[in-house]
């Protein structure tokens, strides 16, 4: 095999940077940067001049040979000048003469002086046997004709020949490093089409090992994901006109979803360096996806970059107190009617207020509501089925106290006078289980709670919660505290859904390197999801939900009123939203009407058949002041 070092077509040979890729796939660009690289690297600063202009005349040399038998073979000096005027004698004595000089100058040398190395001029490396060697001195004498022959020595010869071998050797090195640099760019015989094909073909190569060949599974797979990001039209524009590119990012892992390992050992969550324009793989690789890909609606939009917190800080909290600066009163009608004395805060000695805040209105986008309505169709028809499940944040940031103050990332410390995060979602999951649990019993009647899963560090699946037993349930399964990783959460729903899928009715099939995959036939989860932001993986969250077709989720951002820290994370999620149609965002913050927050909640949990005010508000599904624990601080 060819162990000879290869060389990146992306690369530069000179600086090796990337290459710059010019807009109708020809090389201009490419090869002006390599151009200018060979001008700024092929010689030493205060030589380059002279170092041109010495390449120029080694290379004029090779294009047009000397007339050796013009030229004294010794000192090359031409014989056609007037002092030998076609004289053979003269030019015969020329020669003589400097070859007594050499020889003199050979012999003259001290005794310590290692011999010339031999080496022939058509052989650039390797070793030579003795007669090889004898050949070549021949061959080296018999140029010389005439009486000249006859004063040229065996000793002189392989003089004559070690020097002409050397001045080629040379020649011979420096045009091929040429040569070499030119073929990058673009001197070699194949034309751009025929490279752009042989790339091309490299590039379905590599899809057909890494994924198997058209029409298999997992092919089909990597299709469905292209089909869901939206960014079928862009990978097949690099395919055609920038191959380069198009292996680049298919050896990145970026045409298909994540594999498990990659989320098991977190490996795009961990964080780059700081000041690095991204804050780790996993937003590099979404903000790629969502720049390239089309919107819901089939538009492009401009260009979004992520905003980090230690570069873009003051930017973050502007933005966070221009969306707090957009809270409006909830209506006082609908309040009226869905207020409830079980309100948690309501009851809590701690807060001094019992006013209800201040809201920043809920979008829901039309892409959202086109995806719902489509949904509804289908279970309406019975293409389509729907699961529920519910994901719970529970880590140590959902316990903070927000009478012992909160510090922001702008580090001031806020104080709020509400209910923790972590007691908010224990009213709000109580509630909604009195309306989510019949609606599950409709397809299974045995069924006697909703499947949960928290998530701190770790992804724990608790079991079935229902309104029956429920606070003793809650002290005894839901443990409190720990980091935010809402992917190890994820990972756990998405194995618990797919498990009892497949164990009950044989949906769903698990490929070795990217986890469960839907098949058709497979009934839609609906899944909600209680959160507050701090997610360490966020953005490998977000990228996970971009690529999967089969889950509808629900997200409801608690924090805390007034904050711009909680605004900030919403206006994220808000992007979420507006990227990904099977996505829907609502904020809840401060001190809520529970009920109507159930309702906005469960209108989005089920396209078909959601709990309205008459149901919402039933007196036996409302809270009792007198059932709710005491106020703790964790």
């Amino acid at each position: 095999m060819d162990n000879d070092p290869q060389i990146d077509e992306d690369e530069c040979p000179i600086c090796h940077t990337g290459l710059p890729l010019s807009e109708d796939g020809t090389k201009t660009a490419a090869e002006a940067h390599i151009a200018s690289c060979i001008d700024s690297h092929i010689s030493k600063p205060g030589e380059q001049a002279n170092d041109q202009k010495a390449y120029a005349k080694r290379a004029a040399e090779l294009e047009h040979p000397r007339n050796e038998e013009n030229e004294c073979p010794v000192c090359r000096t031409s014989l056609l000048t007037k002092e030998f005027d076609g004289n053979e004698a003269a030019r015969h004595a020329h020669i003589a003469s400097c070859l007594e000089r050499n020889d003199s100058s050979s012999t003259s040398q001290p005794q310590y002086a290692p011999p010339a190395y031999e080496r022939p001029a058509n052989l650039r490396s390797g070793k030579l046997n003795k007669d090889t060697k004898n050949s070549q001195n021949v061959a080296a004498l018999s140029k010389f004709d005439g009486d000249a022959k006859s004063e040229v020595g065996t000793g002189n010869g392989l003089s004559l020949q070690n020097q002409e071998d050397r001045n080629t050797d040379y020649l011979i090195e420096e045009v091929g490093t040429l040569r070499k640099w030119f073929s990058a760019l673009g001197g070699d015989t194949k034309t751009p089409m025929e490279k752009k094909q042989l790339i091309m073909a490299k590039a379905d190569k590599l899809m057909n090992d890494r994924w198997g060949p058209p029409g298999s599974e997992r092919r089909e797979m990597v299709a469905r994901y292209w089909a869901a990001t939206r960014m079928f039209d862009h990978w097949m524009f690099l395919h055609g006109q920038h191959p380069r590119q198009f292996r680049k990012y298919l050896e990145k892992g970026y045409m298909e979803p994540i594999p498990t390992a990659m989320v098991t050992a977190r490996t795009l969550a961990y964080l780059y360096p700081e000041g690095s324009y991204y804050e780790t793989p996993a937003e590099k690789r979404l903000y790629y996806l969502l720049n390239n890909g089309m919107m819901p609606d089939g538009s492009r939009h401009a260009s979004i970059r992520p905003l980090n917190i230690n570069r873009d800080r003051y930017t973050i909290i502007r933005r966070g107190n221009q969306r707090n600066a957009r809270q409006i009163p909830l209506d006082p009608k609908l309040l009226a009617k869905y207020m409830s004395p079980g309100d948690v805060f309501q009851s809590d000695k701690q807060i001094k207020s019992h006013s209800y805040s201040e809201q920043v209105p809920n979008t829901v986008y039309d892409t959202r509501m086109k995806a719902l309505h489509e949904f509804a169709e289908g279970i309406i028809h019975g293409t389509d089925h729907l699961e529920t499940m519910v994901l719970i944040d529970v880590s140590g940031s959902m316990t903070w106290n927000p009478h012992s103050g909160i510090p922001g990332p702008d580090g001031i410390t806020r104080y709020h006078d509400q209910p923790s995060n972590i007691r908010l979602v224990q009213h709000l999951v109580r509630r909604v289980m009195n309306h989510m649990l019949p609606r599950a019993q409709k397809e299974h009647p045995h069924q006697r709670g909703i499947d949960v899963v928290t998530f701190s560090s770790y992804g724990t699946y608790i079991g079935q919660l229902s309104t029956l037993n429920f606070n003793h349930d809650w002290q005894s399964k839901v443990r409190l505290g720990g980091g935010t990783q809402v992917m190890q959460g994820w990972q756990k729903v998405k194995a618990t859904y797919f498990e009892h899928q497949n164990r009950d009715y044989g949906h769903g099939r698990f490929d070795p390197d990217f986890g469960w995959q839907a098949t058709p036939g497979m009934p839609k989860l609906s899944l909600l999801v209680f959160l507050d932001g701090e997610a360490t993986d966020m953005d490998e969250f977000e990228l996970e939900l971009l690529g999967e077709t089969w889950a509808y989720v629900t997200i409801a951002l608690v924090g805390m009123e007034n904050c711009p820290h909680h605004h900030s994370h919403a206006i994220e999620l808000e992007r979420v939203a507006k990227f990904n149609p099977h996505v829907g965002f609502f904020d809840v913050h401060g001190r809520v009407c529970e009920r109507l927050i159930v309702q906005d909640l469960l209108g989005s949990v089920y396209p078909v058949d959601p709990p309205v005010y008459e149901e919402i508000c039933k007196p036996e599904y409302d809270i009792k002041p007198d059932e709710l624990p005491a106020y703790s601080t964790h």
